[in-house]
Protein backbone atom coordinates (compact mmCIF):
# COMPACT_ATOMS: atom_id res chain seq x y z
CA UNK A 1 0.00 0.00 0.00
CA UNK A 2 1.35 3.47 -0.94
CA UNK A 3 0.94 5.01 2.51
CA UNK A 4 2.95 8.07 1.50
CA UNK A 5 0.48 9.01 -1.24
CA UNK A 6 -2.41 8.62 1.21
CA UNK A 7 -0.67 10.86 3.77
CA UNK A 8 -0.15 13.52 1.09
CA UNK A 9 -3.80 13.24 -0.01
CA UNK A 10 -5.18 13.83 3.50
CA UNK A 11 -2.59 16.49 4.35
CA UNK A 12 -3.56 18.47 1.25
CA UNK A 13 -7.26 17.93 1.95
CA UNK A 14 -6.84 19.35 5.48
CA UNK A 15 -4.86 22.34 4.19
CA UNK A 16 -1.68 21.47 6.08
CA UNK A 17 1.83 22.20 4.83
CA UNK A 18 4.58 19.59 5.04
CA UNK A 19 6.12 21.66 7.85
CA UNK A 20 2.83 21.59 9.80
CA UNK A 21 2.51 17.83 9.54
CA UNK A 22 6.17 16.96 10.12
CA UNK A 23 6.59 19.22 13.17
CA UNK A 24 7.94 17.14 16.04
CA UNK A 25 7.74 13.87 14.09
CA UNK A 26 10.34 14.00 11.31
CA UNK A 27 12.12 16.46 9.05
CA UNK A 28 10.28 18.10 6.16
CA UNK A 29 12.64 16.46 3.66
CA UNK A 30 11.97 13.09 5.30
CA UNK A 31 8.20 13.64 4.95
CA UNK A 32 8.65 14.67 1.31
CA UNK A 33 10.37 11.35 0.57
CA UNK A 34 7.63 9.46 2.40
CA UNK A 35 4.87 11.23 0.43
CA UNK A 36 6.49 10.43 -2.91
CA UNK A 37 6.95 6.79 -1.84
CA UNK A 38 10.71 7.14 -2.29
CA UNK A 39 11.25 6.00 1.27
CA UNK A 40 9.38 3.58 3.51
CA UNK A 41 9.24 5.01 7.02
CA UNK A 42 9.15 2.84 10.12
CA UNK A 43 5.72 1.98 11.49
CA UNK A 44 6.07 4.31 14.50
CA UNK A 45 6.70 7.36 12.28
CA UNK A 46 3.82 6.42 9.97
CA UNK A 47 1.42 5.98 12.87
CA UNK A 48 2.39 9.39 14.32
CA UNK A 49 1.81 11.08 10.95
CA UNK A 50 -1.50 9.29 10.47
CA UNK A 51 -2.59 10.08 14.03
CA UNK A 52 -2.00 13.79 13.42
CA UNK A 53 -4.29 13.44 10.40
CA UNK A 54 -6.89 11.60 12.53
CA UNK A 55 -6.26 8.38 10.61
CA UNK A 56 -5.45 4.78 11.48
CA UNK A 57 -3.25 2.59 9.27
CA UNK A 58 -5.59 -0.37 9.69
CA UNK A 59 -8.56 1.71 8.52
CA UNK A 60 -6.69 2.79 5.39
CA UNK A 61 -5.72 -0.80 4.63
CA UNK A 62 -9.39 -1.77 4.87
CA UNK A 63 -10.33 1.12 2.61
CA UNK A 64 -7.80 -0.04 0.02
CA UNK A 65 -9.42 -3.47 0.09
CA UNK A 66 -12.82 -1.88 -0.48
CA UNK A 67 -11.47 0.07 -3.46
CA UNK A 68 -10.00 -3.10 -4.94
CA UNK A 69 -13.37 -4.85 -4.59
CA UNK A 70 -15.22 -1.84 -6.04
CA UNK A 71 -12.99 -1.66 -9.12
CA UNK A 72 -13.26 -5.41 -9.66
CA UNK A 73 -17.05 -5.29 -9.45
CA UNK A 74 -17.01 -2.32 -11.86
CA UNK A 75 -14.97 -4.06 -14.57
CA UNK A 76 -16.99 -7.27 -14.23
CA UNK A 77 -20.21 -5.27 -14.64
CA UNK A 78 -18.77 -3.65 -17.76
CA UNK A 79 -17.89 -7.01 -19.28
CA UNK A 80 -21.36 -8.33 -18.42
CA UNK A 81 -23.07 -5.22 -19.87
CA UNK A 82 -24.98 -4.80 -16.58
CA UNK A 83 -26.12 -1.27 -17.46
CA UNK A 84 -27.85 -0.33 -14.20
CA UNK A 85 -25.01 -1.63 -12.03
CA UNK A 86 -22.39 0.09 -14.19
CA UNK A 87 -24.04 3.48 -13.68
CA UNK A 88 -24.40 2.85 -9.93
CA UNK A 89 -20.74 1.84 -9.50
CA UNK A 90 -19.48 4.67 -11.70
CA UNK A 91 -21.10 7.19 -9.36
CA UNK A 92 -19.44 5.53 -6.36
CA UNK A 93 -16.05 5.55 -8.06
CA UNK A 94 -16.41 9.18 -9.16
CA UNK A 95 -17.04 10.23 -5.56
CA UNK A 96 -13.64 8.85 -4.46
CA UNK A 97 -11.74 9.50 -7.70
CA UNK A 98 -9.16 11.78 -6.04
CA UNK A 99 -8.43 9.20 -3.36
CA UNK A 100 -8.09 6.38 -5.91
CA UNK A 101 -5.61 8.47 -7.90
CA UNK A 102 -3.32 8.58 -4.84
CA UNK A 103 -3.50 4.83 -4.36
CA UNK A 104 -1.76 1.83 -5.88
CA UNK A 105 -4.90 1.26 -7.98
CA UNK A 106 -4.51 4.46 -10.00
CA UNK A 107 -3.31 2.59 -13.12
CA UNK A 108 -6.13 0.04 -12.97
CA UNK A 109 -8.57 2.89 -12.47
CA UNK A 110 -7.50 4.54 -15.75
CA UNK A 111 -7.52 1.21 -17.63
CA UNK A 112 -11.03 0.44 -16.39
CA UNK A 113 -12.24 3.96 -17.18
CA UNK A 114 -11.19 3.45 -20.80
CA UNK A 115 -13.42 0.38 -20.91
CA UNK A 116 -16.22 2.45 -19.33
CA UNK A 117 -15.97 5.17 -21.98
CA UNK A 118 -16.05 2.51 -24.70
CA UNK A 119 -19.29 1.19 -23.16
CA UNK A 120 -20.63 4.77 -22.85
CA UNK A 121 -19.73 5.51 -26.49
CA UNK A 122 -17.79 8.67 -25.56
CA UNK A 123 -14.91 8.75 -28.10
CA UNK A 124 -13.44 12.03 -26.86
CA UNK A 125 -13.17 10.63 -23.33
CA UNK A 126 -11.58 7.48 -24.78
CA UNK A 127 -8.88 9.62 -26.40
CA UNK A 128 -8.25 11.47 -23.13
CA UNK A 129 -7.76 8.21 -21.23
CA UNK A 130 -5.51 6.78 -23.96
CA UNK A 131 -3.30 9.86 -23.62
CA UNK A 132 -3.10 9.35 -19.85
CA UNK A 133 -2.30 5.65 -20.27
CA UNK A 134 0.45 6.46 -22.75
CA UNK A 135 1.94 8.88 -20.22
CA UNK A 136 1.87 6.53 -17.22
CA UNK A 137 2.65 3.21 -18.96
CA UNK A 138 6.23 3.18 -17.59
CA UNK A 139 4.74 2.74 -14.09
CA UNK A 140 2.66 -0.33 -15.01
CA UNK A 141 3.16 -3.63 -13.23
CA UNK A 142 3.54 -6.71 -15.52
CA UNK A 143 -0.18 -7.49 -15.08
CA UNK A 144 -1.13 -3.88 -15.89
CA UNK A 145 1.12 -3.96 -18.96
CA UNK A 146 -0.85 -6.94 -20.24
CA UNK A 147 -4.17 -5.18 -19.62
CA UNK A 148 -2.79 -2.16 -21.48
CA UNK A 149 -2.05 -4.50 -24.38
CA UNK A 150 -5.75 -5.43 -24.34
CA UNK A 151 -6.70 -1.72 -24.44
CA UNK A 152 -4.37 -1.11 -27.39
CA UNK A 153 -5.85 -4.09 -29.25
CA UNK A 154 -9.37 -2.86 -28.59
CA UNK A 155 -8.50 0.61 -29.86
CA UNK A 156 -7.03 -0.85 -33.06
CA UNK A 157 -10.22 -2.83 -33.59
CA UNK A 158 -12.31 0.34 -33.28
CA UNK A 159 -10.02 1.92 -35.87
CA UNK A 160 -10.79 -1.02 -38.23
CA UNK A 161 -7.16 -2.18 -38.15
CA UNK A 162 -8.32 -5.73 -37.53
CA UNK A 163 -5.12 -7.57 -38.44
CA UNK A 164 -3.05 -5.50 -36.01
CA UNK A 165 -5.76 -5.90 -33.40
CA UNK A 166 -5.70 -9.69 -33.81
CA UNK A 167 -1.92 -9.79 -33.22
CA UNK A 168 -2.19 -7.83 -29.97
CA UNK A 169 -5.15 -9.82 -28.64
CA UNK A 170 -3.21 -13.03 -29.26
CA UNK A 171 -0.18 -11.56 -27.51
CA UNK A 172 -2.45 -10.66 -24.60
CA UNK A 173 -3.76 -14.23 -24.40
CA UNK A 174 -0.26 -15.71 -24.67
CA UNK A 175 0.81 -13.90 -21.49
CA UNK A 176 0.90 -16.45 -18.63
CA UNK A 177 -0.11 -13.87 -16.02
CA UNK A 178 -3.66 -14.57 -14.79
CA UNK A 179 -6.13 -11.81 -15.66
CA UNK A 180 -9.46 -13.49 -14.98
CA UNK A 181 -12.06 -15.22 -17.14
CA UNK A 182 -13.88 -11.98 -18.01
CA UNK A 183 -10.81 -10.56 -19.74
CA UNK A 184 -10.03 -13.85 -21.48
CA UNK A 185 -13.59 -14.31 -22.75
CA UNK A 186 -13.72 -10.73 -24.02
CA UNK A 187 -10.42 -11.22 -25.86
CA UNK A 188 -11.82 -14.36 -27.54
CA UNK A 189 -14.97 -12.41 -28.44
CA UNK A 190 -12.98 -9.54 -29.95
CA UNK A 191 -10.85 -12.00 -31.94
CA UNK A 192 -14.01 -13.65 -33.30
CA UNK A 193 -15.38 -10.24 -34.26
CA UNK A 194 -12.15 -9.11 -35.93
CA UNK A 195 -11.80 -12.34 -37.93
CA UNK A 196 -15.42 -11.99 -39.03
CA UNK A 197 -14.74 -8.44 -40.25
CA UNK A 198 -11.92 -9.65 -42.52
CA UNK A 199 -13.95 -12.61 -43.83
CA UNK A 200 -11.90 -15.27 -42.04
CA UNK A 201 -15.00 -17.04 -40.83
CA UNK A 202 -13.42 -20.37 -39.93
CA UNK A 203 -11.08 -18.67 -37.46
CA UNK A 204 -13.95 -16.52 -36.19
CA UNK A 205 -16.01 -19.63 -35.37
CA UNK A 206 -13.15 -21.11 -33.34
CA UNK A 207 -12.75 -18.04 -31.13
CA UNK A 208 -16.49 -17.43 -30.87
CA UNK A 209 -16.94 -20.96 -29.50
CA UNK A 210 -14.17 -20.39 -26.95
CA UNK A 211 -15.81 -17.14 -25.85
CA UNK A 212 -19.25 -18.79 -25.67
CA UNK A 213 -18.00 -21.50 -23.31
CA UNK A 214 -16.75 -18.95 -20.79
CA UNK A 215 -19.74 -16.61 -21.15
CA UNK A 216 -22.10 -19.51 -20.51
CA UNK A 217 -20.09 -20.70 -17.50
CA UNK A 218 -20.05 -17.16 -16.07
CA UNK A 219 -23.77 -16.61 -16.89
CA UNK A 220 -22.85 -13.57 -19.00
CA UNK A 221 -26.04 -13.79 -21.07
CA UNK A 222 -25.76 -10.54 -23.03
CA UNK A 223 -22.26 -11.27 -24.25
CA UNK A 224 -23.26 -14.87 -24.96
CA UNK A 225 -25.99 -13.62 -27.29
CA UNK A 226 -23.55 -11.18 -28.96
CA UNK A 227 -21.17 -14.10 -29.56
CA UNK A 228 -23.95 -16.31 -30.93
CA UNK A 229 -24.80 -13.52 -33.37
CA UNK A 230 -21.23 -13.71 -34.71
CA UNK A 231 -21.53 -17.49 -34.99
CA UNK A 232 -24.80 -17.17 -36.89
CA UNK A 233 -23.25 -14.80 -39.42
CA UNK A 234 -20.20 -17.04 -39.84
CA UNK A 235 -22.32 -20.16 -40.32
CA UNK A 236 -24.24 -18.32 -43.05
CA UNK A 237 -21.05 -17.18 -44.80
CA UNK A 238 -19.68 -20.73 -44.64
CA UNK A 239 -23.00 -22.07 -46.00
CA UNK A 240 -23.50 -24.18 -42.86
CA UNK A 241 -27.26 -23.67 -42.91
CA UNK A 242 -28.14 -26.62 -40.66
CA UNK A 243 -25.81 -25.30 -37.94
CA UNK A 244 -27.15 -21.78 -38.44
CA UNK A 245 -30.77 -22.91 -38.11
CA UNK A 246 -30.01 -24.87 -34.93
CA UNK A 247 -28.39 -21.79 -33.44
CA UNK A 248 -30.92 -19.17 -34.56
CA UNK A 249 -34.11 -20.85 -33.34
CA UNK A 250 -33.30 -20.66 -29.59
CA UNK A 251 -31.47 -17.36 -30.16
CA UNK A 252 -34.59 -15.74 -31.63
CA UNK A 253 -36.73 -17.06 -28.78
CA UNK A 254 -34.37 -16.00 -25.99
CA UNK A 255 -33.70 -12.56 -27.43
CA UNK A 256 -37.45 -11.98 -27.87
CA UNK A 257 -38.04 -12.85 -24.20
CA UNK A 258 -35.10 -10.98 -22.66
CA UNK A 259 -33.84 -8.40 -25.19
CA UNK A 260 -36.87 -7.48 -27.30
CA UNK A 261 -36.07 -3.75 -27.29
CA UNK A 262 -32.36 -4.11 -28.06
CA UNK A 263 -30.81 -6.97 -30.06
CA UNK A 264 -33.98 -8.89 -30.99
CA UNK A 265 -34.73 -7.02 -34.27
CA UNK A 266 -31.06 -7.32 -35.27
CA UNK A 267 -31.17 -11.08 -34.71
CA UNK A 268 -34.35 -11.28 -36.80
CA UNK A 269 -32.50 -9.40 -39.53
CA UNK A 270 -29.46 -11.69 -39.38
CA UNK A 271 -31.57 -14.85 -39.42
CA UNK A 272 -33.59 -13.51 -42.33
CA UNK A 273 -30.38 -12.84 -44.24
CA UNK A 274 -29.32 -16.43 -43.60
CA UNK A 275 -32.67 -17.73 -44.88
CA UNK A 276 -32.37 -15.56 -47.98
CA UNK A 277 -28.95 -17.06 -48.67
CA UNK A 278 -30.45 -20.56 -48.42
CA UNK A 279 -33.32 -19.38 -50.70
CA UNK A 280 -36.05 -19.74 -48.05
CA UNK A 281 -37.67 -16.50 -49.16
CA UNK A 282 -41.08 -16.84 -47.54
CA UNK A 283 -39.67 -17.49 -44.04
CA UNK A 284 -37.11 -14.73 -44.48
CA UNK A 285 -39.71 -12.14 -45.51
CA UNK A 286 -41.85 -12.86 -42.44
CA UNK A 287 -38.87 -12.26 -40.15
CA UNK A 288 -37.93 -9.08 -41.99
CA UNK A 289 -41.47 -7.73 -41.78
CA UNK A 290 -41.44 -8.27 -38.01
CA UNK A 291 -38.06 -6.56 -37.72
CA UNK A 292 -39.22 -3.54 -39.76
CA UNK A 293 -42.06 -2.94 -37.30
CA UNK A 294 -39.59 -2.84 -34.39
CA UNK A 295 -36.84 -0.76 -36.00
CA UNK A 296 -36.88 3.02 -36.30
CA UNK A 297 -37.86 4.08 -39.82
CA UNK A 298 -34.93 5.38 -41.81
CA UNK A 299 -32.32 4.07 -39.36
CA UNK A 300 -29.27 2.24 -40.70
CA UNK A 301 -30.54 -1.17 -39.58
CA UNK A 302 -34.03 -0.40 -40.94
CA UNK A 303 -32.52 0.36 -44.34
CA UNK A 304 -30.52 -2.89 -44.30
CA UNK A 305 -33.63 -4.95 -43.60
CA UNK A 306 -35.82 -3.05 -46.06
CA UNK A 307 -33.23 -3.47 -48.82
CA UNK A 308 -33.14 -7.23 -48.22
CA UNK A 309 -36.94 -7.32 -48.25
CA UNK A 310 -37.08 -5.40 -51.55
CA UNK A 311 -34.40 -7.57 -53.18
CA UNK A 312 -36.16 -10.76 -52.14
CA UNK A 313 -39.41 -9.46 -53.64
CA UNK A 314 -37.60 -8.78 -56.90
CA UNK A 315 -36.08 -12.28 -56.95
CA UNK A 316 -39.43 -14.05 -56.51
CA UNK A 317 -41.28 -11.57 -58.73
CA UNK A 318 -43.48 -10.31 -55.90
CA UNK A 319 -43.69 -6.71 -57.11
CA UNK A 320 -46.92 -5.71 -55.40
CA UNK A 321 -48.24 -2.25 -54.59
CA UNK A 322 -46.75 -2.69 -51.12
CA UNK A 323 -43.36 -3.46 -52.68
CA UNK A 324 -43.50 -0.32 -54.83
CA UNK A 325 -44.63 1.81 -51.87
CA UNK A 326 -41.76 0.51 -49.75
CA UNK A 327 -39.31 1.11 -52.58
CA UNK A 328 -40.41 4.75 -52.80
CA UNK A 329 -39.96 5.10 -49.02
CA UNK A 330 -36.55 3.45 -49.29
CA UNK A 331 -35.53 5.93 -51.98
CA UNK A 332 -36.75 8.89 -49.92
CA UNK A 333 -34.90 7.72 -46.80
CA UNK A 334 -31.71 7.19 -48.82
CA UNK A 335 -31.63 10.89 -49.70
CA UNK A 336 -31.15 11.75 -46.03
CA UNK A 337 -28.09 9.53 -45.58
CA UNK A 338 -24.49 10.66 -46.01
CA UNK A 339 -23.28 7.70 -48.09
CA UNK A 340 -24.59 6.75 -51.54
CA UNK A 341 -24.96 3.03 -50.83
CA UNK A 342 -28.72 2.96 -50.35
CA UNK A 343 -29.39 5.63 -52.97
CA UNK A 344 -27.62 3.60 -55.67
CA UNK A 345 -29.57 0.51 -54.65
CA UNK A 346 -32.85 2.45 -54.70
CA UNK A 347 -32.27 3.65 -58.27
CA UNK A 348 -31.06 0.19 -59.32
CA UNK A 349 -34.23 -1.46 -57.98
CA UNK A 350 -36.46 1.16 -59.62
CA UNK A 351 -34.86 0.42 -62.97
CA UNK A 352 -34.96 -3.36 -62.44
CA UNK A 353 -38.67 -3.07 -61.68
CA UNK A 354 -39.41 -2.19 -65.30
CA UNK A 355 -36.36 -3.32 -67.30
CA UNK A 356 -33.68 -5.79 -66.30
CA UNK A 357 -31.41 -4.43 -69.03
CA UNK A 358 -31.70 -0.86 -67.72
CA UNK A 359 -31.08 -2.12 -64.20
CA UNK A 360 -27.92 -4.01 -65.19
CA UNK A 361 -26.62 -1.05 -67.22
CA UNK A 362 -27.10 1.19 -64.18
CA UNK A 363 -25.36 -1.37 -61.97
CA UNK A 364 -22.38 -1.51 -64.34
CA UNK A 365 -22.02 2.28 -64.42
CA UNK A 366 -22.80 3.24 -60.81
CA UNK A 367 -23.66 0.53 -58.29
CA UNK A 368 -20.99 -2.10 -59.00
CA UNK A 369 -18.03 0.38 -59.08
CA UNK A 370 -19.27 1.94 -55.83
CA UNK A 371 -19.44 -1.46 -54.11
CA UNK A 372 -15.93 -2.40 -55.25
CA UNK A 373 -14.49 0.99 -54.23
CA UNK A 374 -15.94 0.70 -50.73
CA UNK A 375 -15.09 -3.01 -50.26
CA UNK A 376 -18.66 -4.36 -50.35
CA UNK A 377 -17.34 -7.47 -52.06
CA UNK A 378 -20.17 -9.85 -51.26
CA UNK A 379 -22.78 -7.41 -52.59
CA UNK A 380 -20.66 -6.84 -55.70
CA UNK A 381 -20.36 -10.58 -56.26
CA UNK A 382 -24.16 -10.92 -56.19
CA UNK A 383 -24.44 -8.49 -59.11
CA UNK A 384 -21.93 -10.28 -61.33
CA UNK A 385 -24.13 -13.10 -62.73
CA UNK A 386 -26.52 -10.51 -64.17
CA UNK A 387 -23.65 -8.42 -65.56
CA UNK A 388 -21.97 -11.47 -67.15
CA UNK A 389 -25.29 -12.60 -68.68
CA UNK A 390 -25.81 -9.08 -70.07
CA UNK A 391 -22.46 -9.08 -71.88
CA UNK A 392 -22.90 -12.71 -73.00
CA UNK A 393 -26.13 -11.77 -74.79
CA UNK A 394 -24.31 -8.85 -76.42
CA UNK A 395 -21.52 -11.32 -77.39
CA UNK A 396 -18.96 -8.99 -75.85
CA UNK A 397 -16.51 -11.77 -74.96
CA UNK A 398 -13.82 -9.40 -73.73
CA UNK A 399 -16.16 -7.97 -71.08
CA UNK A 400 -17.42 -11.45 -70.18
CA UNK A 401 -13.84 -12.58 -69.49
CA UNK A 402 -13.15 -9.35 -67.57
CA UNK A 403 -16.11 -9.83 -65.23
CA UNK A 404 -15.44 -13.55 -64.83
CA UNK A 405 -11.94 -12.63 -63.66
CA UNK A 406 -13.46 -10.12 -61.25
CA UNK A 407 -15.84 -12.78 -59.97
CA UNK A 408 -12.94 -15.14 -59.25
CA UNK A 409 -11.10 -12.38 -57.37
CA UNK A 410 -14.17 -11.61 -55.27
CA UNK A 411 -14.66 -15.27 -54.41
CA UNK A 412 -11.06 -15.37 -53.22
CA UNK A 413 -11.61 -12.31 -51.05
CA UNK A 414 -14.86 -13.66 -49.63
CA UNK A 415 -13.29 -17.00 -48.81
CA UNK A 416 -9.94 -15.60 -47.69
CA UNK A 417 -8.60 -17.69 -44.88
CA UNK A 418 -5.42 -17.10 -42.91
CA UNK A 419 -4.15 -20.35 -41.41
CA UNK A 420 -2.11 -18.37 -38.89
CA UNK A 421 -5.43 -17.46 -37.31
CA UNK A 422 -6.09 -21.00 -36.16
Amino acid sequence: MNVGSIIKYYRTKKGLTQTDLADGICSTSHLSKIETNMYTANEETLNMLLQRLDLRLEDEKNRMGEIEDLLQEFIESLFAYDDEQIDHLYIQISEIKDYIETSEYVNLYHIYMYRYYVWSELPEKEKEILTILQRIKTTFTPAEQNLYLFIQALNLSFSSDYKASIKLFKKFLDNPLPVGKFWTAEAYYQLALSYSHINQHEASVIYAKKASEIFETESNWKRLIHTQMILGICFMELRLFTEAGALYKPLVRNSRIFFRDSVYPHILSNYARCLLTSKEYSKARKLMEEALVLLGKGSEQYMVVLLNWLESGLKIDLLTEEWERNLNDFHDYSLNLDNKYYFYYAVYLKKMQFSQVDGIKYAIKWLYPYLIKHSFYQEAEELLPGIIDYYSEKEDHEKVIHYYDQWRELVKKERSYNEEGL
